[in-house]
C-alpha cells in the first residue's frame, strides 16, 4: 500500500486549516478536471486530489493520517513509501482510499462548475439550513408550556 503526502499534493502546510485545504483543493481540482485537462495523467492526479481532500477535510481521518505520516516521515517524496498493513491505521487508510475512489468517479463525471457550486452550496447551505433552529425550538417549547398552563385550568 502506498502512503501519499497529501500536503505536498495540495501544496499546503501540514498545519493548514480547513479553509486553506478547501481553497487548495478547489484550485487543484480545477486544473485536473476533464473540462480543463485531458492529458494522460490528469485522471490519476484528480483521483489523488479527491482522496487528499476526503481525508484532510475530516478531523478524525486527518488525525489518523497525520499519525501514519509521522511514522513514515523520513521520506520526502510525494509517495512516501510502500507500507504493509500492520496496524488498524494502515487498514483504515486503505479503506478511505477506496471510498475516495468512488467519490472521484462521481466528481469526474460532473461538470466542473456544478462540482464547485455543489461544494459551495454544501459549505454555506448546510450551515444556513440549521441557523435559527434553536430559537425556533425554544419558541415551540414556550408555546407548549403555555398550552399546559391553559389545560391546567380545565
Amino acid at each position: 500500500m502506498e502512503l501519499t503526502n497529501y500536503y505536498k499534493l495540495l501544496k499546503i502546510d501540514p498545519s493548514s486549516d480547513l479553509n486553506t485545504i478547501k481553497k487548495a483543493f478547489r484550485t487543484e481540482i480545477a486544473l485536473y478536471h476533464p473540462d480543463n485537462n485531458t492529458s494522460e495523467g490528469a485522471r490519476t492526479h484528480f483521483d489523488l486530489l479527491v482522496e487528499a481532500f476526503d481525508i484532510l477535510s475530516n478531523k478524525d481521518k486527518r488525525k489518523t493520517y497525520d499519525e501514519l505520516l509521522l511514522k513514515h516521515s523520513n521520506e520526502s517524496s510525494m509517495v512516501i513509501t510502500q507500507i504493509e498493513k500492520t496496524s488498524s491505521q494502515e487498514y483504515q487508510y486503505e479503506q478511505w482510499q477506496k471510498e475516495a475512489k468512488t467519490k472521484s468517479k462521481n466528481y469526474w463525471a460532473k461538470d466542473l462548475n456544478d462540482l464547485l457550486l455543489l461544494d459551495v452550496f454544501l459549505e454555506v447551505g448546510m450551515s444556513g439550513l440549521f441557523h435559527g433552529v434553536d430559537s425556533l425550538l425554544d419558541g415551540i417549547g414556550d408555546s407548549l408550556d403555555g398550552l399546559g398552563d391553559i389545560l391546567d385550568v380545565f
